[in-house]
């Protein structure tokens, strides 16, 4: 058995050896299927972190089912995937309202129905994750995040958890699961932290990580989020007026 060595973890990943499944190889994330069925990733970019993570330079070309041994013994914490309460600029209202209309596209605008109740996207759309559960991922971060706890429907979450697993895929279903339990990616973190803050140069720069991230998720995720940031802020989801959304 083949044994890796990071040399840094998110604050989440709490055994230092522990042999996993590979579940899917690319080149820079290696998907790691854990003794508890969850989702770990050896990553090669520390852009990447995410909840369960570690960083490492390379690792070998690997095939799914193989089992590897992750060894993270005196390996320091990188990344702390939790989400922490903020405070959101509505400054920013303006910006964000323009990522709701990402669902006008072709390939997204299956989504459109059913902007006022994200739980029926589960496994919906187009996308190795599909682009209704980015969606769901971005509103349970944005509700998270944001100050307003009187937002969060415990019932609605329970609902979409209950269906997961059977809904969607395993990876997707992973994303969905931690951004309900409150834990957030580097680059989602990194936006959040700028639209708390008033610098259009980190905002912009936040926004065009996530954009550029998979041929659809990073739309999917940031209309997901807006939507989350209205329902924050107005307890209510957002309307479409001749066209657009406000």
């Amino acid at each position: 058995m083949i044994s890796l060595y990071p040399s840094g973890k998110s604050s989440d990943w709490k055994k230092d050896r522990k042999v996993f499944t590979v579940h899917s190889a690319y080149s820079s994330v290696l998907n790691l299927a854990g003794e508890d069925g969850r989702r770990y990733s050896l990553i090669t970019d520390g852009h990447d972190f995410q909840p369960r993570s570690a960083l490492i330079e390379a690792f070998p070309d690997l095939k799914a089912s193989e089992s590897v041994s992750v060894i993270l013994e005196d390996v320091g914490i990188s990344y702390d995937p939790t989400i922490v309460r903020e405070k959101v600029n509505p400054l920013w209202r303006g910006l964000w309202l323009e990522w709701l209309d990402f669902l006008e596209e072709d390939m997204l605008c299956c989504l459109l129905p059913f902007v006022a109740d994200p739980g029926q996207m589960l496994g919906l759309g187009p996308g190795s994750t599909p682009a209704g559960d980015d969606f769901i991922a971005g509103f349970a971060t944005a509700l998270g995040w944001s100050e307003s706890e009187a937002s969060w429907n415990s019932g609605e979450f329970t609902a979409i958890l209950e269906r997961v697993d059977s809904c969607t895929t395993w990876f997707s279903g992973e994303m969905v699961k931690d951004a309900v339990d409150g834990m957030i990616w580097l680059r989602g973190q990194q936006l959040c932290k700028a639209l708390a803050g008033g610098s259009s140069s980190e905002t912009l720069t936040a926004v065009g990580q996530i954009y550029g991230s998979g041929h659809l998720s990073g739309r999917a995720w940031l209309a997901g989020f807006s939507a989350g940031l209205e329902r924050s802020l107005s307890h209510s989801v957002p309307k479409r007026n001749g066209g657009q959304f406000s």
